[in-house]
């Protein structure tokens, strides 16, 4: 049975934590890839940027619609939405714009358990983290693809 580690790419791209989105958006198309990882001066797991996330940054926020009862201002559903939507429209380091809840696998993770996550949680790719959370590989959909055809 292989895990993570035998499927895994070493050789994966990431961005820095600093790096401004524009240069995310570059390195993003650049790469072919789907989603890159965010990593810290000491290559430890920040979060993960996506397409999705940098098509959010450029979408224009909506406003929540607010009504007043007794003086008061109480929004109508949203809001958390909201919120979210603003982080991502103003983020301008990849660390203000990443995704933070990183569903992640150890080097010694079943590969069909890495295989599952990326299915139920419908990701394109699952960054393989130490003890210590540094980056060590990644796993996306076509190596799991690769691992099945050529076992």
């Amino acid at each position: 049975m292989k895990n993570a580690s035998d499927i895994m790419t070493t050789a994966f791209v990431a961005v820095q934590a600093d790096d401004p989105v524009e240069k995310v958006g570059s390195v993003l198309l650049e790469s072919g890839h789907h989603s890159l990882p965010v990593v810290d001066n000491d290559g430890r797991l920040v979060g993960m940027i996506g397409e999705r996330d940098l098509i959010d940054a450029h979408r224009r926020v909506h406003l929540p619609t607010l009504v007043t009862i007794l003086d008061a201002l109480i929004p109508l559903g949203g809001m958390r939405e909201y919120e979210e939507e603003l982080r991502k429209v103003t983020a301008v380091t990849a660390r203000q714009l990443a995704s933070t809840q990183v569903v992640t696998a150890a080097p010694d993770e079943d590969a069909d358990a890495v295989a599952e996550k990326l299915l139920r949680k419908d990701i394109h790719a699952v960054p393989v983290v130490d003890g210590e959370k540094r980056v060590v590989g990644i796993i996306t959909r076509s190596d799991v693809l690769r691992n099945l055809l050529n076992p």
